[in-house]
């Protein structure tokens, strides 16, 4: 599928002329937390430009500025719901649980010792 082909597929929902346009940068202060971090407004212009899942937030460029609105974020986060049934869920990503304990310096200090046994043994 070609560049444009997949434009006009992508867009066929445009923000209307009743909405509200917020920035980015106020996009993301709407959104809540995730893990105690806030949404980055570079999530939000990747969102825009690649999407997530095949979902893709709506924006439209105002001058310099990149312009979303609330509505738009709604309807994305509902596809991304809708897709939730359909796309099998993401299997490189790790639960929460399972997350390993960062590393002690002692712990890394031994790791990067080792490492560099390996290397010297061959020679690099």
């Amino acid at each position: 599928m070609c560049d444009a082909a997949k434009r006009t597929t992508r867009t066929e929902r445009r923000i209307g002329p009743d909405e509200q346009l917020i920035t980015l940068a106020d996009a993301a202060k709407h959104l809540p937390k995730v893990d105690g971090k806030k949404v980055s407004v570079c999530t939000l212009w990747r969102w825009c430009r690649r999407g997530l899942r095949g979902a893709f937030l709506e924006y439209v460029r105002v001058g310099r500025k990149i312009c979303t609105t609330r509505e738009a974020m709604l309807r994305f986060f509902s596809e991304l719901a809708d897709l939730d049934d359909v796309v099998p869920p993401d299997t490189r990503s790790r639960p929460g649980g399972l997350k390993r304990p960062p590393l002690s310096s002692r712990q890394r200090q031994r790791a990067l010792a080792e490492a560099d046994a390996i290397l010297e043994r061959a020679g690099i």
